[in-house]
């Protein structure tokens, strides 16, 4: 759930820098935003959550959304921002029950089957590092399988602090060994990306559209993907044509 304030820009920007694989072990994906497209997310976040909780308080809805946003400035960027049990109990929504309404809207992302394969063919390691609950988690593979694509899954909440803390990439090193000299993160987030570069990963990608439907991410310091085709050249029997 990494609900940024993304600013518009076009589709399309050429020049995308080419990844050095020769130099590349391991890729660390992150889910929601980069494998995922974020647009469910943000139907969720945005639209259905703050609905169904004022919906529940009719007798002072602008209250109640107050209280909302205020949980959500407070938690932001923390693990409880993504923790399903965290927004149930001060909900009271049943937070799983209510995403299975939007199902329909999780899609994997463009190119993402393509490059996970072609990363396995190369003998590259595909570890998923994620913020989402293990639930969530749970929920998404069951509609998309995207964990029959990847090597090793690792959630924020198995290591006890979201990818935006530094200590998160420490104790990766615990359950899914990597040398960060030849490691890549591929990463909507880019609180992630800037953690990730403080703890010494100097392979570093975000997502331009993490919401396809949506407007494009910005960022003077990191290199941003148009799309997951950017990765495959260099790759064996690249296709960027490939969806």
């Amino acid at each position: 759930m990494d609900l940024q304030n993304p600013e518009k820009n076009p589709r399309g920007r050429p020049g995308t820098p080419a990844v050095d694989w020769a130099g590349i072990d391991t890729v660390l994906f992150d889910m929601d935003g980069t494998l995922l497209d974020l647009h469910f997310d943000n139907r969720f976040w945005r639209e259905l959550i703050p609905e169904e909780y004022i919906r529940c308080q009719p007798d002072d809805p602008e209250c109640a959304r107050r209280r909302l946003e205020d949980e959500m400035q407070r938690v932001r960027g923390k693990l409880e921002w993504y923790c399903v049990d965290h927004w149930t109990r001060f909900t009271g929504l049943d937070i799983l029950g209510l995403k299975r309404e939007l199902a329909h809207h999780i899609a994997i992302k463009p190119h993402a089957r393509d490059l996970l394969d072609l990363l396995q063919r190369s003998g590259r390691r595909r570890v998923l590092v994620t913020n989402a609950h293990p639930k969530v988690y749970a929920f998404k593979h069951r509609l998309t399988r995207i964990g029959d694509h990847l090597d090793t899954i690792v959630s924020a909440h198995d290591l006890d602090c979201a990818k935006e803390e530094g200590a998160f990439w420490e104790r990766l090193q615990r359950v899914a060994p990597y040398d960060p000299a030849r490691t890549l993160l591929v990463d909507d987030n880019l609180l992630a990306l800037a953690s990730a570069a403080a703890a010494g990963l100097g392979a570093l990608r975000g997502m331009r559209y993490p919401d396809e439907r949506g407007a494009a991410m910005t960022s003077e310091r990191f290199v941003l993907l148009e799309s997951l085709a950017d990765l495959l050249p260099g790759l064996p029997a690249a296709d960027v044509t490939a969806t």
